[in-house]
């Protein structure tokens, strides 16, 4: 659930209750984006986000079940804006991949991105409907183009030649994951060991 931007499209309707308002969604999602850069996700609360957009509590629960989904519907919606692609490749396939790495691990420590990753882990697991949606969205653009930078590295002969790209991609992901969910430390150093450890020949 790392952070690169992706594709984007509006999260299915929830299929009960009344219609919604757009201004009134719009509301809530603009709302939404302004607590969490304030506040941090973990005081993010629905009566906040309610009272913020002039809109009633139930109205909210209406159309999300919680918080966490409210800010997935932000971030697809673009309302909640993703950080910057990193720089593209240069033909250098081993300079290429680190300097993808460090700026995904340096992406990810930055605290409002850290606070980011999270509220969309939340809401991936409070929603399997929604989850697809964010991994459309975050998650595969991030790995697919790891992958990428994997495989060619792989194929100049800078990387161990038995590599599965995408699974190596996993890998890499989920050990940048694992630390932002924790709250442990991310630095330029820990992207040079992950990539030594995982990836040097």
């Amino acid at each position: 659930m790392l952070l690169l931007p992706g594709y984007r499209g509006r999260m299915s309707e929830p299929a009960r209750g009344r219609p919604r308002s757009e201004r009134s969604r719009r509301a809530v999602l603009d709302a939404t984006s302004t607590l969490l850069s304030e506040s941090g996700y973990e005081r993010l609360t629905i009566d906040g986000i309610a009272t913020a957009a002039g809109v009633s509590r139930q109205t909210v629960y209406r159309w999300w079940p919680a918080k966490s989904a409210i800010v997935a519907e932000a971030v697809v919606e673009g309302v909640i804006a993703l950080p910057s692609t990193p720089p593209a490749p240069t033909g250098h396939p081993l300079d290429d991949l680190r300097s993808f790495l460090r700026t995904l691990v340096a992406t990810s420590a930055d605290p409002a991105n850290a606070t980011l990753v999270r509220a969309l882990a939340a809401a991936a697991a409070d929603d399997a409907p929604g989850a697809s949606t964010i991994t459309s969205t975050v998650t595969a653009p991030t790995r697919d183009e790891l992958a990428s930078r994997i495989a060619a590295a792989t194929a100049a002969g800078d990387v161990r030649a038995s590599l599965d790209p995408r699974i190596a991609a996993d890998a890499l992901l989920g050990a940048v994951l694992f630390r932002t969910l924790a709250h442990i430390e991310l630095t330029p150093e820990y992207a040079d060991a992950l990539f030594d450890g995982l990836l040097a020949r």
